[in-house]
C-alpha cells in the first residue's frame, strides 16, 4: 500500500499472485467431482499435494503479515499527521479488502487440506486465524488508544499503550511459533516416501 497524491495504491504483492495456484487446486480438486459422485482418494493425504497448500498458507501469511506493515505505517502517518482522515479511511479500507481476501484464501486452504484427511494441518491454520484475529482487535484497541493520546494530552494513555504493544508483541510471537511449526510440518511432508 503507497499514498501517492492523495491516493492509497496497494504495492505490495496481490493476494492471488502470492498464493500461487491454490484457486486453480480448489478447482481442480473439488470441479473435478459431480456432486453426489464418490471422491477419488487416491490422492487423499498426498505429500506433494499438502506441500503445495502448506507453501501457499504460508505465501498467504506473509502477505497478511505485509499488509499489517503497510497499515500500521499508515496509522503511524495519520496519529502523526502526515495524511488526512480521508487518507486513513481510503487506507483501512484497502488493508480491510487485502485482509478479507487473505482470510479467504486461507479458508480454502483450509477446506482442502480438510478434505485430504489433514486434521494436525487445519489445527495449525485455525490457531494462526484465531491469533491474528485476536492480533487485529487489540491493534485496533492500540490504535484508538495512540489517537485517543495524540487528542487528549491532559489524560495519560503510556500504561494502556504499553499493555497493548505488549499483549499484541506476544500475540506476534505465538503466530510465529506457529509458523515455525507450519515450516516443520513442510519439511516432514517433503521428506516422507512417496
Amino acid at each position: 500500500m503507497a499514498l501517492t497524491n492523495g491516493t492509497v495504491t496497494n504495492t505490495g504483492p496481490r493476494v492471488s499472485e502470492a498464493m500461487g495456484h491454490a484457486g486453480s487446486v480448489l478447482v481442480a480438486t473439488t470441479g473435478s467431482v459431480p456432486e453426489g459422485e464418490p471422491r477419488d482418494d487416491r490422492y487423499l493425504g498426498d505429500p506433494l499435494r499438502l506441500v503445495d497448500y502448506m507453501k501457499s498458507f504460508r505465501a498467504a501469511q506473509a502477505t497478511r503479515t505485509e499488509l499489517y506493515h503497510e497499515f500500521e505505517e499508515a496509522l503511524d502517518d495519520y496519529v502523526n499527521l502526515k495524511i488526512s482522515v480521508p487518507q486513513i479511511q481510503q487506507v483501512i479500507r484497502v488493508s480491510q479488502e487485502g485482509f478479507q481476501d487473505v482470510s479467504s484464501e486461507i479458508i480454502i486452504l483450509h477446506k482442502l487440506m480438510g478434505s485430504l484427511g489433514q486434521d494436525n494441518l487445519t489445527v495449525i491454520i485455525d490457531r494462526v486465524q484465531d491469533l491474528e484475529k485476536e492480533k487485529l482487535e487489540v491493534t485496533v484497541r492500540l490504535l484508538q488508544a495512540r489517537i485517543q493520546a495524540a487528542a487528549d494530552t491532559e489524560r495519560s494513555f503510556e500504561s494502556e499503550i504499553e499493555e497493548l504493544t505488549l499483549r499484541r508483541a506476544g500475540l506476534m510471537e505465538q503466530i510465529n511459533e506457529q509458523m515455525e511449526e507450519a515450516a516443520a510440518e513442510i519439511i516432514d511432508l517433503e521428506t516422507m516416501d512417496l
